[in-house]
């Protein structure tokens, strides 16, 4: 039995007459054999104060870790072992930190869910109990009178820890997104190799939402690694080893992740590494986005390349939001896209040339000239998908119809779980004007964090939303106001 059986029995628990006498008691019946709902609120609170002792120890040690990252190390220590030494106790400080960050937040989920589950538990109790005194009393109205009291207890209890357990998983699913480390269990890699490649973030914002690896990188990454023979092997930890920032060897690895051969990742490693350690360049020509500021409902931030935009031409929405998606998750395609892979030589590298090669693979994508048409269909959407950005994240989508509140609540933890294991997610939103026509448009979902999402929207810019935004047809701080409802997404399989 299900909450709407429950309100099935509650609707016929309030009949008058002949029938009400007949089925009240098999509506106390079939809630009293409801179960209630589960959880151990006091493990939950020990569970708590664990996650707490572990965060207090954690402090400690990084506030140890840090004054080492900020002192001069041993004389001793010169050339590369001092530069990965360096690395190795910057990336441990900001571990720790971040170690005392979430283990906090998992100490206060966990007793909101104690409470959450406590009170749910109390509630159903409370109701059975007046259910029990119904089943016992004589007089046909008080018996219906109490009956409905309780009933109305236990459905409550049921919302109650529904509501709990959902904000829980959502919370739960942050925090799981963000152990990015342990996602490169390569047997090639040392536990400083992971550490340093796990926390390596493009700099000018937050480090922690600028990782530039996602957690399905460092996985898809490892599994590549250990698929290699020994020569490409060779070749890759060469290509590693020369390299001259972390920020270079994460954007190596991620060029592994996206399934390009050894031959492509060198030819790639040999025109990045003269600006190996410049991160800011690597930023600029590898990443078409990243956050200067944490997230922040309703912010446009533009998203450029050298001033130029990235964003669509007419009605290409899917194929501009397609492209850029692609050049997210694959290093190689954004270099392409931003160099034409000739970094050095300015007439390539300019803001012209970028936008003569986006319009080009935007009209490549949406398969006719940029001015014709008016967009690309659903299954055409999909197509775009499966074919620029699945190849690079291993994902094959497919889409989902969203008609109701309902229906994009139940699929929000999806969609963050997708977007935090590096799959961008096409997002549909649409609207209509007064005389009921239709309009559409696509956006791509390509963050998440603490419940919100990160939406860039192909006119050019880039907003975060949140959940209730999606859920409740609020997205017009991404678009604009003609176009406020989601109303479907292109899910990975």
């Amino acid at each position: 039995m299900d909450r709407g059986d429950l309100e099935k029995w509650r609707k016929m628990a309030g009949l008058g007459g002949l029938l009400g006498r007949v089925v009240l008691p098999r509506a106390i019946d079939a809630y009293l054999g409801f179960p209630g709902p589960k959880g151990n609120p006091g493990e939950l609170r020990g569970m708590a104060g664990t996650y707490g002792g572990i965060a207090t120890d954690a402090d400690g040690a990084q506030a140890d870790v840090d004054k080492l990252a900020k002192s001069d190390l041993p004389q001793v220590w010169v050339g590369q072992a001092q530069e990965r030494a360096c690395e190795v106790i910057g990336a441990v400080a900001f571990e720790l930190e971040h170690s005392v960050t979430v283990m906090t937040k998992a100490r206060a989920e966990l007793d909101q869910l104690a409470d959450g589950i406590e009170a749910a538990q109390h509630s159903h109790a409370s109701g059975k109990e007046a259910l029990h005194q119904a089943r016992n009393e004589g007089d046909f109205d008080r018996k219906q009178s109490i009956a409905i009291a309780g009933m109305d207890q236990v459905i409550a209890g049921y919302d109650q820890a529904k509501a709990t357990q959902e904000a829980s998983a959502r919370v739960f699913t942050d925090l799981a997104a963000q152990a990015r480390a342990s996602q490169l269990d390569s047997s090639h890699l040392d536990a400083a190799d992971k550490l340093v490649l796990g926390q390596s973030a493009v700099p000018g914002g937050p480090h922690d939402v600028n990782i530039i690896m996602s957690a399905g990188d460092a996985e898809r990454a490892s599994t590549k690694l250990d698929a290699l023979n020994d020569a490409d092997r060779a070749r890759f930890d060469e290509l590693l080893d020369e390299a001259r920032s972390p920020q270079e060897k994460a954007y190596l690895m991620r060029a592994l992740a996206a399934g390009h051969s050894i031959d492509e990742i060198a030819e790639f490693g040999a025109k990045i590494h003269p600006y190996g350690d410049d991160p800011e360049w690597l930023r600029d020509h590898l990443q078409p986005i990243y956050n200067t500021t944490d997230e922040t409902t309703g912010q446009t931030i533009p998203t450029t390349y050298a001033g130029a935009k990235w964003e669509q031409t007419g009605g290409t929405c899917v194929a501009a939001s397609s492209v850029t998606a692609r050049a997210v998750v694959d290093p190689l395609y954004a270099f392409q896209l931003t160099t034409g892979g000739n970094p050095g030589d300015p007439a390539s590298t300019s803001a012209d040339a970028f936008e003569e090669r986006f319009l080009h693979e935007t009209e490549r994508v949406y398969g006719r000239p940029a001015n014709e048409g008016s967009g690309m269909s659903k299954d055409e959407g999909e197509d775009a998908a499966n074919d620029e950005i699945g190849p690079a994240t291993g994902a094959e989508y497919e889409f989902h119809d969203l008609d109701s509140p309902e229906d994009r609540r139940g699929i929000f933890n999806d969609v963050a779980e997708s977007v935090d294991e590096g799959r961008p997610v096409p997002v549909q939103v649409e609207g209509f004007d007064d005389e009921g026509h239709r309009s559409g448009h696509q956006m791509m979902i390509i963050g998440h964090e603490d419940g919100m999402l990160q939406i860039y929207n192909p006119w050019g810019h880039t907003v975060w939303v949140s959940e209730d935004d999606f859920v409740n047809g609020h997205m017009e701080g991404a678009s604009d106001s003609r176009l406020p409802t989601v109303d479907g997404v292109h899910l990975p399989k």
